[in-house]
């Protein structure tokens, strides 16, 4: 792809509204517009987006880029694919010119893309027109799968039949050896047949709408085969990273600020006959880290909906503290009726969307549910309830969220609130393991009060084009302290001297790599008011100005009295004498200084 390609594409996407896509509204503060940073927990906003650059910045954890690479991030996906994307959202064909490696890699994938939506349609043909369809369709019509969710979910339906998907294949040009590799297919003992048999096939259908695999629903009682069948991992397929719904639940999703996080296909697709229809599935109980980094870019709460067995209790656990991790709040959907989502929709809808409207938080279900399966009579069962809601507590994001529990249960377990506190700050000591570099608090070391100040000033000059000639007139270069700060300036006004009029787009033309870093993170910078008039804002440029003056004397004033020190030491009396009169001088500069 030439790069006059990858321009016309940032050109034709404004990096805002993408950025809202993802996040929801960005609050405005002057020519930036700022949200809670996608790409890692924080309270305080500190995500910034500049449409005029199309760029974004994270103050934070120090994410920045263009409109293309905050794709690529919040898709988590390469570049070759985050081009794809772009592309496709902007309206432009590529015209690619990647790598040989690269080329391979996109090659390979839009051939497996092709192929899995030839699949689906093959599949779901067969369920809905094909008289070989029709146990799938009895099947379908009994667990009250509509025609509507056929068509909106893409079901599709592989009879018993061993080997028509691959003669299928064959004959579409496709070879044996990737029908086996991509999943369609397996080999054993020298023969080829089809690997879905006599199943309901759910499409699993990627958050950008592609079909990357398939899971397969058992449709027969009597056979040893496993409930569910899925596809291998694959380059466009990895379980661990797959949300089942997503891809239909986005939007809801985003509106109501939640997902509800069910454990089957069948308990999300029968949702979409209520009002429910934010939800989504993993495929089983194999629930993984990054399917919650995923789910973050989507909404910022979870309602696990999970069986009340032991299995699901034990999957509910594993779950809330990979959900708290990722930043992500939890509450739990209890079913009153049902054993699980699915049947209790088929039976009672108005149950099921009352059950999710009344969710509690996390630790308020596990208590509940703990509670009326251990007796907290006993010392044993309080040892029990304890070790299981400790750890869940130490996930809590808020500190105050943690001490509100350990009152909670002290009162439940009739013990001491001190013995609880005691117990839980051992579980804390011994989680931490290793020592970890706080950035924090390595940003302090660095961050003095005068170089906060200087780039502040900076900020607050190139966030104000407007006021451009006045800020040129105002700054002086020689009280910055930093060659970085100095260069900026000095370039500044020379471009502002030889133009008629100051574009920042153009002004960043003319710098190196390193400086545009630099001023990309000043444009980046929130501030603490914007200015519309020329007068307030010439008093705050000078009012900051002063304070850069006055760090810059106070600094000579310190290097004058070493030097006064050493002229004392060595007996130089007119040594001393001249910095004693430079002192004088410069005391009295800053004295005068408002």
């Amino acid at each position: 792809m030439s790069r006059s390609q990858i321009e016309e594409i940032k050109e034709k996407l404004d990096i805002l509204s993408v950025a809202q896509e993802y996040l929801g509204t960005l609050k405005r503060s002057g020519a930036n517009h700022f949200a809670r940073c996608p790409f890692h927990n924080e309270k305080t906003p500190s995500f910034a987006v500049n449409p005029d650059l199309g760029i974004f910045k994270c103050f934070g954890c120090g994410e920045s880029g263009d409109v293309i690479t905050f794709i690529q991030k919040m898709e988590g996906v390469d570049f070759p694919e985050a081009l794809e994307i772009s592309a496709k959202r902007a309206g432009v064909k590529l015209i690619k010119r990647f790598s040989p490696e690269d080329q391979k890699l996109l090659k390979g994938r839009q051939e497996l893309l092709q192929a899995n939506a030839l699949v689906c349609e093959y599949y779901h043909y067969i369920l809905t027109k094909h008289k070989m369809g029709e146990v799938g369709r009895k099947y379908a019509r009994d667990r009250g799968v509509t025609k509507e969710l056929l068509e909106r979910f893409k079901i599709g339906y592989a009879p018993r039949a061993y080997t028509n998907l691959t003669k299928y294949l064959k004959k579409k040009g496709y070879k044996t050896k990737d029908i086996i590799q991509w999943g369609f297919a397996i080999s054993r003992n020298g023969r080829v047949f089809d690997k879905f048999r006599s199943r309901l096939l759910f499409p699993l259908i990627n958050q950008h709408g592609d079909i990357v695999g398939f899971s397969g629903r058992i449709t027969t009682s009597y056979t040893k085969a496993p409930k569910y069948l899925h596809s291998p991992t694959t380059m466009v397929f990895d379980k661990s990273k797959f949300l089942f719904g997503l891809a239909q639940a986005k939007i809801d999703i985003r509106k109501q600020g939640f997902c509800v996080f069910c454990e089957g296909q069948l308990d999300v697709i029968s949702s979409h006959k209520t009002k429910i229809k934010n939800v989504i599935a993993s495929l089983g109980t194999s629930i993984a880290q990054q399917q919650f980094t995923l789910l973050k870019r989507y909404a910022d709460e979870v309602y696990f909906c999970f069986d009340t067995d032991l299995a699901g209790e034990k999957a509910l656990l594993r779950a809330t503290g990979m959900a708290h991790d990722s930043g992500v709040h939890v509450r739990a959907v209890t079913l009153t009726k049902g054993g699980d989502a699915d049947e209790l929709i088929n039976t009672d809808r108005k149950a099921w969307e009352n059950a999710v409207k009344n969710a509690q938080p996390i630790l308020d279900h596990m208590i509940i549910r703990l509670s009326n399966r251990i007796d907290l009579s006993e010392l044993r069962g309080k040892e029990e309830f304890v070790s299981v809601i400790m750890p869940l507590i130490a996930t809590l994001p808020k500190n105050i969220e943690q001490m509100h529990y350990i009152q909670k249960i002290a009162i439940i377990l009739n013990v001491e609130e001190v013995v609880l506190k005691e117990e839980f700050l051992n579980l804390k000591n011994r989680k931490r393991t290793k020592a970890v570099v706080n950035n924090k608090s390595m940003k302090k070391l660095f961050d003095t009060p005068a170089s906060m100040k200087e780039e502040y000033l900076l900020a607050l000059i190139f966030q104000h084009e407007d006021f451009i000639d006045v800020s040129v007139e105002h700054v002086k270069r020689a009280y910055f302290t930093t060659s970085a700060s100095k260069n900026l300036i000095k370039k500044l006004k020379t471009h502002v001297s030889s133009k008629e009029r100051y574009s920042i787009r153009q002004f960043i033309k003319t710098l190196e790599s390193h400086e545009k870093s630099f001023l990309e993170i000043l444009i980046m910078k929130k501030l603490e008011e914007y200015f519309e008039v020329e007068s307030a804002y010439i008093q705050e440029l000078q009012s900051l100005m002063n304070h850069l003056k006055r760090n810059y004397y106070q600094n000579k004033i310190r290097k004058i009295k070493a030097d006064i020190q050493k002229a004392e030491i060595a007996g130089d009396e007119k040594g001393m004498e001249k910095f004693i009169d430079k002192h004088v001088v410069i005391t009295d500069r800053l004295k005068h200084i408002s």
